[in-house]
């Protein structure tokens, strides 16, 4: 019995000692792949830090490009804007006739004249008559406000502010009349007429208010109260630009205003 007793004895102790030593050696492995495994991780980690820098970069590129596309596009749009009334309406206008100079009269004496025969002109052969010489009070209404407008274009703005004064004053309910309020108060904003542009820019809205003409007048009663500082009345303007016209090219442009007062 006892020797039974001290086999079993002997044969525990040894299952213990076999079971300790395993579980070292289990645990040293764990603690030699932990290391490894935290080191991956780690080069995981880093790589996709410096993916999404890399495609952080990359959006910011495109944001910029875009942003210079818009803007230019903004400026071409202005541009475009500005414009647009004249090109529209040069298409279908002829070209004003060019005056004739008037024959010289004979200068009277106390003896008769006598005339020289007079000296033939040589002169390249025409198939159509000339029409006869106009001055700016006379033809139809859309050849006048045609001319009125290039004069406003090719700078001669005193000459196309009267052109267009006594337009309205002939056809104050005309097809162009609203048109040429709009373009006779530009005339006086460039000759810094500001009471005089302000006045006739408000005649567009009171006199015309189905015109398209509206919102843009609108537009210019705001940049010149801003202009003079008036930062409420300008405000005013603007926003029933933004508010009654949204679709307006105006009411992009108010609004990009809006935003540039403080």
């Amino acid at each position: 019995m006892r020797k039974n007793a001290l086999l079993t004895l002997c044969v525990s102790g040894l299952l213990i000692s076999t079971n300790a030593l395993s579980a070292n050696n289990y645990s040293d492995v764990n603690q030699q792949q932990m290391p490894a495994q935290a080191d991956n991780a780690m080069f995981d980690l880093l790589a996709r830090v410096e993916q999404l820098q890399a495609e952080v970069q990359q959006l910011r590129g495109m944001v910029e490009e875009q942003s210079q596309t818009i803007a230019d596009l903004e400026r071409k749009q202005k541009n475009m804007y500005a414009d647009l009334d004249g090109r529209v309406q040069s298409l279908a206008t002829p070209a004003p006739a060019q005056p004739q100079a008037a024959p010289a009269q004979p200068v009277a004496t106390g003896t008769p004249a006598v005339q020289a025969p007079a000296t033939p002109v040589v002169s390249a052969p025409v198939t159509n008559v000339a029409a006869p010489a106009q001055n700016p009070a006379q033809g139809t209404e859309r050849e006048r406000y045609q001319q009125a407008y290039d004069s406003l274009r090719n700078g001669h703005n005193a000459q196309a502010v009267k052109m267009f004064e006594t337009l309205l004053v002939d056809y104050p309910a005309g097809e162009y009349a609203d048109n040429a309020q709009y373009w006779l108060a530009e005339a006086y904003k460039v000759n810094r007429e500001i009471d005089k542009s302000r006045a006739a820019f408000n005649k567009v809205i009171v006199q015309y208010p189905n015109s398209s003409k509206v919102p843009d007048a609108l537009l210019k009663l705001g940049y010149i109260e801003a202009d003079m500082q008036n930062s409420v009345k300008a405000r005013e303007y603007l926003l029933r630009v933004t508010n009654n016209y949204p679709n307006s090219p105006a009411a992009h442009l108010a609004a990009k205003k809006l935003a540039q007062m403080p």
